[in-house]
């Protein structure tokens, strides 16, 4: 507006100032005058023009500084032009949208779904997989002499009594909540099963290391201590029992007589034939007094070679092995400086003894080579008798045993001759206390059993070393420390019941227990997923879980055998069938988990969605509905109230189907959820956001029926009802004025249907 001024007084300038140029005249005599003006007047001539468009620029400055910021009225109009209005230009801003509470419950469900799916799938078609013998008969290995084969080679496939026998001792097991002994357990179901040959091998060794639970931590010594000690002792007593069996086969020749003890069996042994040619230092009582001492401590009581060390210590060139051997008679280990004396007597008569048997005493004590290790039981003998007489063992020391074992001979030296042999790895393996080593020995060879029954036995006790990740493969070696592995016993265990877990679940379950608190990758627990399973699987929900008794109470079931609680676990059940869609079994398992409120949850949420989507399953969800209120007579009204509203809401709709309007018209004032007439309509407004989200989601179909039901009533009824007539003007003004979005086809819908009756 201020160009339009300042154009105009730029114009009458100029229209004067040319004027005044076409009459000279004039200007002639104004000339002097205007000199006169100029000098007694500030403003006139250029120094007023240029004022003048100053105040005018700044004017026009000013005033578009506050166009910029307050807001122009339409009706004020200035000048000739007045005020031109452009088209707004729409401003763009960024608004965060929220995600509706219907759009993360949806999402959420769907998580569920997937993690339900995944578990499934992980146990189908991870822990499920049966991993083939990995061992393989090699043409030609180089492999030291084998010796002859203790036990006769069994078929390494287990009879059904057999297994059947395992599995009873290990239902006593549980049943006693752990309190009884597994491992005598175990042992009695070996010997009871008919177990003989390698597997009855196999049992003694096992049952000799992990008859107790453990003490401490698997990587420490005293854990180390305790293996090794148990080793040594049952190796002691292999070797008695051999000593044992020979001089029964030559009694005549052995002339044992009564003399009881180990040094009567040891005299009557070296009777029949002892063979040391080199023999040093003199008799006892006729026999090499070297090859005495040696056998009394290798059959573990040295204190019966008590004359034969007396005798020795007159030869001072063995003084510290004698003294040695003395302390140990005493202590169980051997002294810090006594073992540096024996170290430099030893290299003293390195070359000048001859005598076997008091150089493998001296191998013995030091932790060196003998030659009289010509059998798997003396070579690891002598590997482990050291240690357990050593002042300082390690779990250093321990590994170094375990990695000439499994490293360094392995499973090339130790079954050269194929799976025939596998008795020998194994023994070294376990005797080592590589536990998880040997059990996957066994079900590579195909004693599935076995190396299932040994797992839980060494697991129960503490000694195996299970992986973080029930998905792991069976053996998983420590790329650090190679003779440190761990086991996946979960994997072992659900592969060895796939055969029987439809048809035996009771024993099934039992082997299923004993992988409770392992995760699977999803972060669920074995146990509970497998039960989940089971009931999916075989449909013995009331068998596995139990049922509710006519007291209202639920019947013991199969996991009341292993659990005093198990509210978690049939929740966890119920969740699951929840998810695969039956809605029916769900609420009866919430139920019997005692979780009535998440059965009414679900109840609301499926009668919900009959409502809108599936009119098929309304009566049936209905009825279902009726039976928990009748079982959950006890259950807080607040809980049921949305349940209950639901139920009347199912009742009005089929009121409305039936055509009986004046009834539906009654239920519909006593519920109060949509106006009867156009005076309601505020007020149920305003109390709509009291109304639960379930029962929200249903207003719009609701609406709909009842606007079908009255607009029906209208047409048929030859006198105009007005009460129909309300209702159905109700219904429009609600549904455009509640804070609830319509579906579009509802609202159309209650259009069509206004307009046919023209209200």
């Amino acid at each position: 507006m201020f160009d339009d001024i300042l154009s105009r007084a730029e114009s009458l300038s100029s229209a004067n100032y040319h004027a005044k140029l076409n009459d000279p005249s004039s200007s002639k005599k104004a000339n002097n005058g205007v000199l006169r003006e100029q000098q007694q007047n500030p403003y006139s001539g250029t120094s007023f023009d240029r004022d003048l468009n100053s105040i005018f620029r700044a004017s026009e400055h000013l005033w578009k500084t506050n166009a910029a910021t307050t807001p122009i009225q339409k009706s004020f109009l200035f000048g000739e032009k007045g005020v031109v209005f452009g088209p707004t230009v729409p401003i763009l801003k960024e608004t965060q949208v929220f995600p509706k509470v219907a759009d993360e419950l949806e999402i959420d469900e769907d998580l569920e779904r997937v993690r339900l799916e995944t578990d499934r799938c992980f146990f189908n078609h991870v822990l499920l997989s049966r991993p083939q013998p990995t061992i393989s008969t090699p043409s030609k290995l180089a492999a030291k002499t084998a010796a002859p084969v203790r036990h006769p080679v069994v078929s390494p496939t287990a009879s059904s009594r057999r297994d059947l026998i395992f599995a009873e001792k290990l239902r006593k097991y549980l049943h006693s909540r752990k309190k009884k002994d597994l491992c005598r357990l175990f042992a009695d179901a070996a010997k009871e099963s008919g177990t003989d040959g390698t597997l009855a091998g196999v049992w003694s060794e096992v049952t000799a290391l992990v008859d107790q639970k453990i003490p401490s931590g698997h990587d420490d010594p005293i854990t180390a201590s305790l293996l090794v000690n148990k080793a040594c002792f049952y190796l002691q007593k292999l070797f008695v029992d051999h000593m044992g069996a020979h001089v029964e086969r030559n009694l005549e020749r052995a002339q044992r007589g009564g003399v009881p003890g180990t040094r009567g069996l040891v005299d009557a042994f070296l009777k029949i034939g002892a063979d040391d040619p080199y023999a040093e230092d003199g008799t006892v009582e006729g026999l090499p007094v070297w090859e005495v001492t040696y056998h009394c401590l290798r059959a573990g009581d040295l204190p019966a070679a008590k004359d034969a060390l007396q005798l020795l210590g007159n030869f001072p060139q063995a003084a510290v092995l004698v003294a040695c051997l003395n302390h140990l008679s005493k202590e169980e280990k051997l002294d810090v400086e006594l073992k540096k004396k024996l170290k430099v007597e030893w290299r003293h008569n390195l070359n000048s003894a001859k005598d076997k048997y008091k150089r493998a005493l001296y191998a013995a004590l030091l932790g060196m080579d003998s030659n009289l290790a010509d059998s798997l039981e003396n070579w690891l003998w002598f590997k482990l008798f050291a240690l357990k007489i050593d002042p300082h063992l390690t779990t250093v020391l321990y590994a170094e045993v375990q990695k000439n074992v499994s490293i360094d001979y392995g499973e090339s030296y130790f079954m050269s001759a194929g799976t025939s042999e596998f008795h020998y790895y194994f023994t070294a393996l376990w005797l080592s206390g590589q536990f998880e080593r040997a059990i996957k020995l066994l079900f590579d060879c195909g004693h599935v059993s076995d190396a299932v029954h040994v797992a839980i036995l060494a697991n129960e006790m503490g000694y195996l070393r299970n992986t973080s990740d029930a998905a792991a493969e069976m053996l998983v070696v420590d790329s650090a420390q190679l003779t440190k592995c761990s086991f996946n016993i979960a994997r072992l265990l659900v592969s060895y019941t796939k055969e029987f877990e439809l048809d035996d679940v009771g024993r099934a379950l039992d082997y299923w227990c004993l992988l409770t608190g392992l995760r699977t990758p999803s972060g669920s627990d074995v146990f509970e997923m497998a039960v989940s399973r089971a009931v999916y699987l075989t449909g013995q929900a009331e068998a596995i879980i139990g049922e509710l008794g006519p007291d209202g109470k639920r019947t013991p079931a199969l996991i009341d055998e292993y659990m005093e609680d198990c509210t978690d676990i049939i929740s966890r059940v119920a969740h699951d069938t929840e998810l695969g869609g039956d809605t029916t079994q769900a609420v009866k398992l919430y139920m019997l988990a005692n979780a009535p409120v998440k059965a009414v949850e679900l109840l609301c949420s499926e009668i919900s969605d009959a409502i809108r989507v599936n009119r098929v399953k309304m009566n049936e969800l209905r009825q279902l509905a009726e039976e928990f209120i009748t079982a959950q007579s006890d259950t807080r009204a607040n809980v049921l109230s949305t349940l209950f509203i639901l139920l009347d809401i199912c009742l009005l709709i089929e009121l409305c189907e039936s055509g009986q309007a004046d009834k539906a018209l009654s239920v519909s004032q006593k519920l109060r959820l949509i106006p009867t007439e156009s005076d309601q309509v505020p007020v149920i407004v305003g109390e709509f956001h009291l109304i639960p989200q379930k029962v929200r989601e249903v207003i719009p179909d609701l609406c709909l029926h009842l606007m079908k039901c009255m607009v029906d009533a209208v047409h048929s009824s030859p006198v105009p009802t007005v009460r129909y007539t309300k209702q159905v003007k109700a219904i429009v003004i609600y549904a455009a004025t509640v804070n609830y979005k319509f579906p579009q086809h509802i609202t159309s819908k209650l259009l069509q249907l206004q307009s046919s009756i023209a209200v």
